[in-house]
């Protein structure tokens, strides 16, 4: 199998799985997963270089203590559902930011080209996200994405700067089960010459 074709089958796999276990798969160890988001981190292109992106890994009790943090901020029964399940049932939560500080500065130092580096912050950062969904996937991993982005940024310890923004958490764990068959729109891509 070419290496291109294991590459879109990954992308294709990446699937929403709520239904988690707090274990990883067998074979796999916690410094996989931090090598994983480290290689993907360090090499997501930014723009003009400016290497704005971060992650952190939340697990064991540092996982539990942020996410226990999130419900009680949260008043709505229907709201509390989620965020208990990530507590309870994922092994653990990547947390993706980017740094404002490092945004900043590229602005000041690129003035013509101030008003794109938020955009392209946020652009990055989605890329980041998804290439570590899919990623962690490839590893036997179940994950999901979310977006509980005040909530987190005010539960995480204090060693965390305040310059960086958080931008979404991907829970995972070890699957209980596959993810639903997905239906998919016609939406063909179209060559013009």
């Amino acid at each position: 199998m070419s290496s291109t074709q294991t590459f879109l089958d990954a992308i294709a796999n990446r699937r929403t799985i709520y239904d988690l276990k707090q274990e990883l798969p067998a074979g796999v160890k916690i410094e996989d997963v931090q090598h994983v988001i480290q290689t993907i981190v360090k090499n997501t292109p930014t723009a003009l270089n400016s290497q704005e992106n971060r992650a952190i890994i939340l697990t064991g009790e540092a996982h539990r203590q942020v996410w226990d943090r999130v419900l009680k901020s949260i008043t709505s029964k229907d709201g509390r559902k989620r965020p208990t399940s990530v507590r309870d049932e994922a092994y653990g939560s990547v947390i993706f930011f980017t740094d404002n500080e490092t945004t900043n500065e590229f602005r000041k130092k690129f003035p013509g080209f101030s008003n794109a580096f938020n955009d392209a912050a946020y652009y990055t950062s989605g890329a980041v996200q998804i290439e570590s969904w899919a990623a962690l996937e490839t590893l036997g991993l179940g994950c999901h994405l979310q977006h509980y982005n005040e909530a987190v940024k005010a539960a995480l310890p204090l060693d965390i700067p305040i310059s960086w923004r958080v931008h979404s958490q991907l829970c995972f764990g070890a699957p209980v089960k596959g993810a639903p068959a997905k239906d998919f729109i016609d939406n063909p891509v179209r060559i013009l010459n």
